[in-house]
């Protein structure tokens, strides 16, 4: 039998290498620069599109609104945008792994646009279906509630990968109003972006940032005299603002995740770009 040499109890091991420890990764807050991740809804034909337009370019826009030649893309037709901005439109789901493998692999686009998310969550039920198209009305006899589900994992797949790229990342949906059963004493959003709820559930807390667009009747200041002193009224003005609604609403939901204390209108006129990163540096966005 061959020989076992036993080691002494008190020799010295030498020990490997110290393997990196979740300890070591303790530091302290920051915040790398990976942009903007910006949820916008609201009814068609208030600014969702020029709002997203005044992002830094070069800005990719997937478009996925029902149809081939998508008429919202009109209101931003201009010379210098035509340079700026790139679009494409899907036409099968799997092309958003595709394009979202091309954006970060390339690394040339500073903002990545889907409008319409509403759009595409209808291809992807379209899809499940095996329709050409969906109805015009949707309710849930148009699918079972299994179809919907994996509607919204498809969704879901689609966004998160989009939320990771760097650079801004916006999904624009048009607007919809839930129905929220038993909450008379909750003060709960019940207007959203136009997803499932279980979907719209999900990407609120996704986002740092979620808007609605409208519209409102634009006023004009008003000085008179009276008693030799300046009396401020407003009246209606010609012509209507677009705005951006932010602050915390108890009808509308919004998020602007921004230091407790930083200033925050409960809107913003014509808004950009740069409106909604000085009211993330704490500063008052410029008035037009």
């Amino acid at each position: 039998m061959p020989s076992v040499t036993k080691q002494s109890p008190n020799a010295t091991l030498k020990s490997p290498s110290k393997a990196p420890s979740v300890i070591d990764r303790i530091k302290g807050i920051e915040f790398e620069e990976e942009g903007l991740k910006l949820l916008v809804y609201g009814r068609s034909g208030t600014g969702k599109t020029t709002f997203w337009s005044t992002f830094p370019g070069p800005i990719l826009c997937i478009v996925c609104s029902g149809g081939s030649k998508p008429g919202e893309l009109r209101s931003i037709d201009t010379p210098e945008l035509r340079k700026k901005i790139q679009t494409v439109t899907l036409e099968k789901v799997a092309e958003m792994e595709t394009l979202l493998r091309y954006v970060e692999e390339e690394k040339k686009f500073k903002t990545v646009i889907l409008d319409h998310a509403s759009g595409f969550q209808d291809m992807t039920l379209k899809e499940i279906l095996g329709l050409e198209e969906l109805p015009v009305t949707k309710s849930w006899g148009t699918a079972t509630q299994e179809e919907y589900g994996r509607s919204t994992t498809q969704c879901k797949e689609s966004f998160r990968r989009m939320l990771s790229l760097s650079g801004n990342v916006i999904l624009v949906a048009q607007e919809r109003e839930f129905k929220v059963e038993g909450a008379e004493d909750i003060i709960r959003p019940t207007i959203g972006a136009a997803l499932t709820p279980a979907l719209t559930g999900w990407l609120n807390p996704a986002c740092d940032y979620v808007v609605q667009t409208f519209i409102r009747p634009r006023m004009e200041k008003v000085v008179s005299k009276i008693g030799g002193k300046d009396v401020v009224t407003w009246k209606r003005g010609k012509g209507v603002d677009y705005c951006v609604r932010t602050e915390p609403h108890d009808v509308y939901a919004t998020k602007f995740r921004v230091p407790k204390g930083h200033p925050l209108p409960d809107s913003i006129t014509n808004p950009s770009y740069e409106k909604i990163m000085a009211i993330i540096q704490g500063k008052t966005p410029v008035v037009d």
